[in-house]
């Protein structure tokens, strides 16, 4: 996996655990966050949460195949970033209207 597939990877978990963080037990969002958000290995989320370097990692293997298995029930991301990508298409519309309006008036 090169570096660009990683970095793809860990903004789709992101966006994930941005829907569904709510659905995990407090430690689960700690392991989490520790790894992702403050960027640290396995064994150093270790010594921050006071846990197994193992545990650390089956704890974040976790969250991630329930982020993952919950998005493929629900798919509130995926439809999320579809409605985002249809709202930038009507906008563009729009705009093209309303330079077709204007540059109409102008011509009047």
């Amino acid at each position: 996996m090169n570096d660009n597939d990683i970095l793809k990877r860990r903004i789709h978990f992101d966006k994930l655990y941005d829907f569904y963080s709510p659905l995990l037990t407090e430690k689960q969002r700690k392991v989490y966050e520790t790894l992702c958000f403050s960027d640290l290995t396995p064994t150093e989320a270790a010594d921050v949460l006071g846990m197994s370097r193992q545990a650390v990692y089956i704890l974040a293997r976790n969250v991630m195949d329930k982020l993952a298995s919950t998005e493929r029930e629900l798919r509130f991301a995926l439809n999320t970033q579809r409605l985002e990508a249809r709202i930038k298409e009507l906008e563009s519309e729009n705009a093209s209207l309303r330079r077709q309006i204007k540059e109409g008036k102008e011509n009047v």
